[in-house]
């Protein structure tokens, strides 16, 4: 086809696209030119080229467009909120979320182990220095009595 072929149906799509770009066209007609920008490449074309065409005329209209009244808008939409009643909302936590619940739980931990003479198990020979060659790993040693206190609790 030529360009004078093509010529009365650019000019066709120019005004459909103008709608759309302008947001004048009916739902069903802009979900159809969506779905036409999809899969036509040339219909791309077409909206690019209506897009330049509009471009100073919508500079134009965001400039008239009123930011602080859209604001007032939107923030009348809103529900109103009391401060107070979000302020609660969010400093309520649950009792196993506060610190003092882990340090309740990390004091007694401590004391089972040391009253269940853990700690002892790892110096062997009450105090005195351990020769390197003679020296077993803490993990070890832990392991070792773990199996051996799992061990005493089968029947």
């Amino acid at each position: 086809m030529t360009d004078q072929q093509d010529k009365p149906w650019m000019e066709g799509q120019l005004k459909d696209w103008h709608a759309y770009i302008t947001g004048t066209c009916t739902l069903e007609e802009s979900e159809r030119l969506e779905k036409l920008l999809l899969e036509d490449e040339q219909a791309l074309d077409v909206y690019l080229a209506a897009l330049e065409q509009l471009e100073p005329t919508l500079e134009d209209h965001t400039a008239q467009m009123n930011t602080e009244h859209f604001t007032d808008r939107v923030m009348a939409v809103l529900p109103d909120i009391d401060a107070e009643a979000s302020q609660v909302i969010f400093n309520k936590r649950r009792w196993f979320e506060k610190p003092v619940f882990h340090y309740v739980i990390a004091a007694s931990l401590t004391l089972i182990l040391l009253s269940s003479g853990a700690f002892d198990k790892m110096l062997q020979n009450n105090g005195k220095p351990i020769p390197s060659k003679e020296r077993v790993s803490y993990s070890e040693e832990v392991m070792r009595a773990t199996t051996t206190w799992l061990d005493k609790l089968k029947p």
